[in-house]
């Protein structure tokens, strides 16, 4: 299952951010402090039928009350770079170890208003990081900003010669480098031909800087850089709780949090180099009230109902945003507007490097929700019953979220013969896109209900037996501007229209999820629990981003791309002409420059099946074990591909005369992107564990998972794998999981010291003092590695223009994984792979050109992970009422890099290269907290 398929749920109400694209950052809408937390519940087989939403694991949370005595704590955690390893890319840059300043602190306080009554509780937590994060990225060489692409120059570079540039302009049919063309002289590009633009753009990049132990600076990642992160959080939590009598108690809760977070990008400044649009500046900010009133009916009989409001608030721009320049002083016909802020356009050379600020910034999400929930519970003989009702109405978000607002600029070699720095400084672009500034008043509704028994059969047999049903209407526009994708014929597109919940959403509701759960639990003796069971669930509300947004679409939103491998789509130089956005120039009948947004009408509710069946034994009086089989069938995953890709036979592109680089479907369209639910997933997994309760001081717990998941769609919002290379077979992209891991082994332990007073040893005295009262903690985690894809990237666009789809290579010989961080599998191309091993063969050859290769989905293993974490705290008693904790934590003490995931792109001289790390390197914290 998806990582955004988890329910999480605060004091009875739903806590799920339901933004179209989770800009908050968490799946969470409020996010309470540990102090706020009175009880914390993960139940990852949620067979009970009052569990929805989502098919994940449900993680339950309630807030503390106050009581008839006031109890209160303040406390702080420092971390600070002076007590933290360097990183590993770092090291290797010998840069300054970077700033890690972090100061989490806060306090809270209860008690009573009216003795056994009226109670309060109030929260203040505050977060304050400042932190230097490494980042490694390509600069342009020198003579690569101008042109010179001559044997010569890539001698003095001491890098592989560039391969022939081709003078596009030659060729028999110009821009078709198949045939027909003559390369420039000395591999060189005359400067009067220089793309002015590009050429402004090119200067904006740094100088390398970064020769990764060599003697020269290499062709990529040949920048350093230490840029500026900082993170400031401060939340608030207050609770009153009232007891009129003995059959009624009342709550409310408030939450709310500040947070503005800036994330830097590779380069900094106008050039920026931010990869996705969750850098940048963010700010953040929610609020989340409860109302709640438990009612004893009668002694058997108890209905709790709750009332929950949430609003959380998100908006988030480019760094550059503040800068005087903006994207038109570059590009000519992008309009100076003070909402999409200064900075350049997203400008892309494939397989080489990328400047600017990504698309979807600047961006804005305010969504809020009403709900309502009733449960009643009434016991009956063996027999616990319970009928309860959920509804969220209105349900209301105003969002922005559209790309390419500063334009678009991509150079992927195809007009030159393969190098995307020639396309660039000729101005060849083969793909752009350009959008207006709009805002989305989305609307949608949801409602739910269960009815479960937990049956009592027998001493030893307990079943659990539920139906529940889930309905989502899909989303509409306040003003009805929407429009959707209807294939029949030629294509057109359906307006909504006021009327029907299908006329205004443009997708009909689906009405029929119901979703049956059963459990069991039978002691086999005093010592031995079977348990087992199964469940359909199905999820209400997809965050899948702004991609099936049909809000999105136009005459509202003029979202213009254009992309071809034909001929360049746009000269920079020139720029856009000045009715490019104009809403006057569309014609609803020809859209083959727009990017269209749609989704299948009929569409149906992503699906999972799940089962598991396990037992739980008492080996002795300290130890439980536990070994669990869960296994997962899931369908109608949602799948986003270009309806309008091109028409693949076998595993070829269709060309012809007509149509070099394809044949269309639609001809009077451009890029269709269209959601459906025809993807799938299974999960198999045995899970095993064994726990020693605390017992002389010690607990311990161990844990060991195998599994294996394969689907044939990537994650929400995520797309390591990406989209199948013919999205008409999304069926053929079946492989393994984004997420999957084989092995997983975690381990755990907390042991009190047997020193002080009431222990075995040093029971008084100095010695007591000093060496009493101490605990120790560890938490050990391995996991093996993700699976990545390897691919051809530099001809993606040849099987889809607009990048939906991947292109895979040829598998012609053995992968041979040297696990290095410079050459993580051979591959030939990549020159660090060659001082590394020798006689080994490169796996992956180019298919050719408009082909799709054999290498399957994520047929590659990344590196795997190990971290053990360690904590020493002493508890000091000044009174029976008062003590103070100082604690001593370190995380990855032993410094173990955990890497990110390396380059799959076997048309790179980059590929098998790892440049992230997706974990910190050694870091210590410490604390001081005092209680009373």
């Amino acid at each position: 299952m998806h990582t955004l398929q988890n329910n999480f749920i605060l004091d009875g109400i739903d806590n799920n951010t339901f933004s179209e694209n989770v800009q908050e950052l968490s799946t969470e809408a409020a996010h309470p402090s540990v102090d706020v937390i009175a009880e914390f519940n993960v139940i990852t087989n949620p067979y009970s039928a009052e569990y929805g939403r989502a098919p994940g694991a449900v993680v339950s949370v309630n807030t503390r009350s106050g009581a008839n005595k006031f109890h209160g704590t303040v406390y702080e955690f420092v971390r600070n770079q002076y007590f933290d390893a360097f990183d590993y890319f770092s090291k290797q840059s010998q840069a300054k170890k970077a700033e890690d300043n972090q100061n989490q602190f806060g306090g809270s306080i209860g008690g009573p208003i009216v003795r056994n009554h009226l109670f309060f509780f109030f929260n203040y937590e505050a977060t304050r990081v400042k932190q230097g994060v490494s980042r490694i990225s390509t600069v342009p060489l020198d003579n690569e900003r101008i042109g010179d692409f001559s044997t010569a120059a890539a001698a003095v570079d001491g890098i592989a010669p560039y391969p022939t540039v081709y003078d596009p302009l030659t060729c028999a049919t110009p821009y078709n480098v198949k045939s027909g063309c003559t390369a420039f002289s000395n591999n060189q590009i005359p400067s009067d031909r220089i793309d002015t633009a590009v050429s402004k753009l090119m200067a904006l990049f740094p100088e390398p800087n970064f020769k990764s132990g060599g003697a020269n600076y290499p062709e990529l990642n040949n920048y350093s850089r230490t840029g500026a992160l900082t993170d400031f959080n401060s939340s608030y939590d207050a609770r009153v709780d009232w007891t009129p009598s003995s059959a009624d108690t009342l709550f409310t809760r408030f939450n709310y949090f500040n947070r503005t977070r800036d994330i830097p990008g590779y380069f900094g400044g106008l050039a920026d180099g931010t990869s996705t649009s969750a850098w940048g500046n963010q700010i953040l900010k929610g609020t989340s009230v409860v109302l709640g009133w438990t009612h004893i009916v009668k002694p058997a009989m108890v209905n709790d109902f709750r009332f929950g409001w949430v609003r959380d608030y998100s908006y988030a721009q480019q760094q550059s945003f503040s800068l005087p320049q903006m994207a038109g002083s570059f590009i000519p016909g992008i309009s100076n507007n003070p909402a999409i802020g200064g900075g350049v356009p997203l400008t892309q050379f494939s397989n080489k490097t990328f400047l600017g600020s990504p698309d979807y910034l600047p961006k804005k999400q305010v969504p809020m929700l009403y709900q309502y929930n009733d449960t009643l519970s009434w016991t009956r003989g063996n027999h616990n019953l319970k009928f309860g009702a959920t509804v969220f109405l209105p349900m209301r978000n105003v969002f922005q979220d559209e790309p390419g607002t500063r334009g678009d600029l991509t150079f992927t070699g195809i007009f030159t013969g393969g190098l995307s720095y020639a396309d660039g400084l000729l101005g060849a672009t083969q793909y752009t896109q350009l959008t207006n500034v709009f805002f989305v008043d989305q609307r949608l509704w949801m409602a739910s209900g269960f009815v479960e028994d937990d049956w009592k059969v027998s001493p030893k047999l307990t079943l659990n037996l539920g139906l529940r049903y889930d309905f989502a209407a899909p989303a509409v526009e306040g003003q009805n501007r929407m429009a959707n994708f209807n294939p029949a014929g030629a294509g057109s597109l359906v307006l909504a229209k006021a009327g029907s919940l299908g006329d205004r959403a443009l997708v009909n509701p689906n009405t029929t999820n119901f979703a049956p759960r059963f459990g069991i639990s039978y002691s086999l003796n005093d010592k031995t629990v079977l348990h087992g069971g199964y469940g359909i669930y199905y999820t209400s509300l997809e965050r899948i981003g702004s991609e099936d947004q049909l809000a999105l679409n136009p005459p509202n939103l003029i979202n213009k791309t254009l992309a071809s491998n034909v001929a360049p789509v746009l000269t920079p130089a020139v720029g856009f002409p000045s009715n490019f956005l104009d809403p006057a120039t569309i014609d609803l009948t020809q859209l083959q420059n727009f990017h269209i947004r749609a989704v299948n009408p009929n569409i149906g509710s992503p699906t999972v099946q799940q089962w598991s069946v396990g037992f739980q034994r008492q080996l002795t009086p300290a130890w439980v074990g536990e070994v669990d089989y869960v296994g997962t069938h899931s369908t109608n995953l949602d799948v986003l591909h270009d309806y309008n890709q091109v028409l693949i036979s076998g595993n070829k592109v269709v060309t012809s005369t007509s149509a070099p680089s394809g044949t269309k479907p639609y001809a009077n369209f451009g890029q269709i992107e269209y959601l459906d639910a025809v993807g799938f997933s299974n999960y198999h997994g045995l899970q095993a564990s064994v726990t020693r309760v605390l017992h002389n001081g010690l607990s311990v717990r161990g844990a060991y998972t195998y599994s294996h998941s394969l689907d044939n769609t990537p994650e929400e919002l995520e797309s390591n794998s990406g989209g199948a290379p013919n999205g008409r077979n999304p069926a053929a992209w079946y492989g393994n999981s984004d997420f999957d891991v084989r092995h997983r082994i975690s381990a755990n332990y907390v042991y009190q010291l047997p020193f002080g007073s009431g222990k075995a040893m040093l029971q008084s005295g100095p010695a007591s003092w000093v060496l009493g009262n101490w605990t120790t903690s560890g938490v050990y985690t391995f996991y093996s590695g993700h699976p990545f894809q390897a691919a051809w990237s530099s001809e993606n666009s040849l099987l889809d223009a607009y990048g939906f789809a991947v292109a895979p290579p040829n598998q012609v010989a053995t992968v041979h994984y040297l696990k290095k961080t410079s050459c993580w599998f051979y591959d030939a191309s990549n020159s660090k792979c060659g001082a590394a091993a020798s006689g080994l063969t490169t796996p992956f050859t180019d298919p050719g050109q408009y082909n799709i290769g054999n290498v399957g989905r994520n047929t590659l293993v990344g590196p795997r992970t190990q971290l053990f974490d360690f904590a020493l705290y002493k508890n000091i008693l000044f009174t029976k009422s008062a003590n103070a904790e100082l604690r001593w934590e370190v995380f990855n003490v032993a410094n173990h890099p955990v890497f990110g995931q390396p380059s799959g792109n076997a048309s790179s001289s980059s590929v098998g290269s790892i440049t992230s790390l997706s974990a910190d390197p050694r870091v210590m914290q410490f604390a001081i907290r005092l209680n009373w």
